[in-house]
């Protein structure tokens, strides 16, 4: 008996660990597209302020911005960024990212300020997406876990 009630326990705890788990999860792709909007403002202030090149613009981010799009500290290329972050993001805001990756860099400045505003904008509009989506899939996968742990535990009574 004492052993059922340890292994319920158990199984409670762990249900509720991944039901917050997954939350989070969840909410951390909105996290990495708003940090990835911050980014493509960074650069666009860069291009348009200081007419940085690249390379010094990716030399110069601040550690928020890293911290924003979920990758770590010190990512050489924005390609490593995004495939760092890659977990978190869905196929569209992967697709703009990569296509702003292959972009960057390549044109002059004026262009680079249109393009800068283009994926600033698409990516807004996929921000508004997952938002709905993330509120319900977070719902919904909290309580898909909390009712699997659940029936686990009345499946051991």
């Amino acid at each position: 008996m004492i052993v059922k009630l340890i292994a319920s326990g158990a199984l409670a705890v762990a249900s509720l660990i991944m039901a917050f788990s997954y939350r989070r999860y969840q909410w951390r792709k909105l996290d990495t597209i708003d940090g990835f909007v911050a980014l493509i403002f960074y650069i666009k202030g860069q291009i348009d302020c200081y007419s940085r090149p690249r390379s010094e613009i990716l030399n110069s981010l601040p550690p928020e911005i890293f911290h924003a799009c979920n990758c770590p500290m010190g990512a050489a290329t924005l390609e490593e960024m995004v495939e760092a972050s890659r977990i978190y993001l869905d196929d569209e805001p992967l697709r703009l990212l990569s296509t702003f990756c292959s972009e960057f860099g390549s044109t002059f400045r004026q262009e680079q300020l249109r393009r800068c505003d283009h994926y600033i904008s698409a990516l807004g509009e996929q921000r508004k997406i997952v938002s709905s989506l993330v509120q319900s899939r977070s719902r919904a996968g909290s309580a898909l876990w909390i009712c699997a742990g659940l029936g686990v535990i009345i499946l051991l009574w």
